[in-house]
Parts: structure tokens; sequence; C-alpha cells
């Protein structure tokens, strides 16, 4: 798993690799496609694995990549998959026609040119840090759940015994304070199969 997911327009490369290169000496793990690829099937996979295995999802936004068809398949895969979404503001001269609405309920971080780079960094960092033991969990069920669904929901996948109980507790607490991000219809399925088995095998 990793800190960061960071999505963006290869058009924009420059701008993310002094972005990634700070995450990293502030020891965040950020999972970034450095190559401008065709997209294919094995190539695609492993984008939508390296989005449900980052904590945070952050997306770069400039004209390019709000027109990006690639870079809205990949925001499109962070909200199915209730991915904590952080957009951060490159450039803002963009066609508001274009933008992703899922774009517009998130405050917006400001990275531009005339803005103060390492103010804006602080305050990426206190939002990387929010609730993160809680984004911890979802992560971790997300990628234990998504294996499960990809493996044919094997039972020996699922969680058990104390680990099971937790995470039980963790959904609970979360859909009684509505908390962000909310689990997923797969996380709860994966859980509840856990529950069942776990009682089958105990009858």
């Amino acid at each position: 798993m990793t800190d960061v997911f960071i999505s963006y327009s290869h058009k924009d490369k420059e701008f993310v690799q002094v972005l990634h290169q700070v995450l990293m000496q502030s020891k965040y793990d950020a999972w970034v496609d450095w190559d401008d690829i065709p997209l294919t099937a094995d190539w695609w996979e492993e984008i939508k694995a390296g989005i449900e295995a980052a904590n945070t999802f952050l997306f770069v936004i400039t004209p390019h990549s709000v027109a990006s068809k690639v870079c809205g398949q990949e925001i499109d895969h962070a909200v199915v998959n209730n991915k904590r979404l952080v957009p951060i503001v490159r450039q803002d001269e963009i066609d508001s026609e274009l933008l992703h609405p899922f774009l517009r309920k998130y405050h917006w971080l400001f990275f531009r040119k005339e803005d103060d780079f390492k103010s804006a960094f602080s305050t990426l960092v206190e939002v990387l840090n929010t609730d993160l033991t809680y984004v911890k969990i979802h992560t971790r069920l997300l990628v234990r759940s998504s294996e499960w669904e990809k493996k044919h929901r094997r039972d020996d996948l699922l969680l058990r015994g104390q680990d099971l109980t937790e995470a039980e507790q963790w959904l609970d607490n979360s859909l009684q304070a509505s908390q962000e991000p909310l689990p997923t219809e797969q996380q709860k399925n994966y859980l509840h199969k856990g529950r069942d088995v776990e009682e089958a095998n105990h009858d």
C-alpha cells in the first residue's frame, strides 16, 4: 500500500516530478505512472491496483488533465472505490464543462506558479494525515476485498477471528458516523461473507 496515487497529464510531468520528490523527502510513498504509453489491458489493471492500494487519490488539475480521457478514467475508478480524493490546482484556466463532477465536490488546494509552494504543501500534509488510521483500514480492506473478487470469492481469502471482528467494528463505526471515505459495497460484502463462513465453521 502507498500513501498517495498521483493522477496527472504527462504534459505536466515537470511539476509532478517536483511534487513527488518533496513527498518522498517527507516520507510519503507516492504511486506515479511516469511512462507515457498507450492504454493496454495489463497497464490499466496496474493503474487500478495502484489507485486501490493508495490511501489518497491526488488529482493535479490543469487544462491537460481535465481534458484527458485516461485521467477521467482514473477519477472514475477512484470514485467507484470511495477513495479519499484531493484535487490540487496547478493551472486554473480550465474548461469547467470538461471538469469531472466529483472534482467540484472537494476543497481544492492551489499549487499554481503564483502560490507559495511550501504553504500549499503544508496544507496537503495536513490533509494526508487526517483520519489516517481510518483511511489505512479502508485501503487495506479494499485491497483484500478486491483480491477476493478477482480470485472468485475464495473462502481462504476472507478475514478470520480478531481481524474480522476489528474490521466489522470499523465498518459499524463508519456507517454510524457516515465517515468518509465511505465503505464500498464490495468491502461490506467481503466482511459479511467472512462472518457467514466464521459462523458456519463454528456450528
